[in-house]
């Protein structure tokens, strides 16, 4: 049975409405008369435990919502009494729907409309919204990164002086704002040896897992920088193999050389399943890293070198050095990251923050 002033049972075959934010706030204050179902204000959990947890927190989430459309409501005027008219919760409705803040237009530029949207919908967004408010104002990554930098030091070795101190307390090869670079294999490798002196970020190939911690925008930063040595130590192995002198510290041409020497390596088809042709130096490191030794059709599996040929040549024995030299640079940090929950894609239409995406 219902609280006071109705008296309904609710039928076996109701179903929790995911209708429109207007028609759930006329469920709410004024019920389904034709259905003889009370007004859901006035429901308790125990009412729709039938149905599972999920209708509980479907409940509880619709209450937060309706809350919010009467408060802002009340505060112009319209105060919704506790038995209303569908025109009076209209009335009212019209008032509060203002208390939700959000553009009026989608990312694409199309017009959104409140009413169109469901209620589950925006409570999506509004707990978006709220984190996005408790977190505080925006923070301009250049700006956060000037402020961590420390003052280089003559003490520091010439090649590894450039730190940020985090707001942990803790100095870190990267700023706090710092997102993993996507880069072409070439341009990678450049990073890896050379750094970026004007973002003041030092070469890659200096860098340790625990630079990643007390980032929030890097969610992957161990497992990219474990794969990223891999591939670069293959390149590496091959360009000495060519004659090619692998410097502690190289200029960039130095690095463009090394890294065309050197990047056959890899061991990357050419072309696609479906005949497209690869520029292998392009292609972002994560796409190399994914696709090495994939150029041999029966390659891997048959217990001889990495190429897939079962001779144990020298692919073999650079991919065993390679891996050898990543899984050295991991065992230094035993701390891993949490991976990142999946982005939710039910709110396309809605400009919520934007996820970090790391390959």
């Amino acid at each position: 049975l219902f609280s006071p002033p109705i008296f309904y049972v609710i039928k076996s075959t109701w179903t929790f409405p995911h209708s429109n934010l207007q028609d759930m706030y006329m469920h709410w204050h004024c019920g389904d008369y034709q259905n003889r179902i009370s007004p859901m204000k006035y429901f308790q959990n125990t009412d729709v435990s039938f149905l599972g947890k999920r209708a509980r927190m479907n409940l509880n989430e619709v209450k937060n919502l309706m809350a919010t459309i009467d408060e802002e409501a009340t505060r112009k005027g319209k105060v919704p009494a506790p038995t209303m008219t569908l025109n009076q919760a209209a009335a009212c409705f019209q008032a509060g729907v203002t208390g939700f803040k959000f553009s009026a237009t989608t990312p694409t530029g199309k017009s959104r409309n409140i009413m169109r949207l469901k209620w589950s919908t925006l409570t999506k967004y509004n707990k978006q919204h709220e984190v996005k408010a408790e977190e505080g104002p925006a923070i301009d990554p250049e700006e956060k990164a000037r402020q961590e930098f420390v003052e280089i030091s003559p003490d520091d070795p010439p090649h590894d002086n450039m730190w940020y101190e985090h707001d942990d307390g803790v100095k870190r090869r990267v700023p706090s704002t710092y997102k993993f670079p996507m880069l072409g294999l070439e341009d990678m490798y450049v990073m890896w040896h050379c750094g970026q002196e004007e973002a003041k970020i030092a070469p890659m190939k200096i860098f340790q897992s625990t630079d990643f911690q007390g980032s929030p925008m890097v969610k992957r930063g161990k497992t990219n920088l474990s794969e990223v040595r891999t591939i670069m130590t293959l390149i590496d192995l091959a360009a000495a193999k060519k004659g090619m002198k692998i410097k502690p510290i190289m200029t960039e041409s130095e690095a463009r050389e090394c890294c065309r020497e050197g990047h056959t390596a890899l061991n990357i088809p050419v072309s696609s399943k479906e005949g497209k042709s690869r520029d292998i130096l392009k292609m972002k490191w994560s796409s190399a890293s994914r696709l090495k030794n994939k150029g041999d059709d029966d390659g891997g599996d048959d217990g001889g070198d990495g190429d897939g040929d079962g001779d144990g040549d020298a692919d073999d024995t650079a991919e065993a050095e390679a891996k050898k030299a990543g899984g050295e640079s991991d065992a230094e940090e035993a701390e891993v990251e949490p991976e990142a929950d999946p982005e939710d894609d039910t709110l396309a239409d809605l400009e919520l923050p934007e996820a970090e995406v790391d390959v």
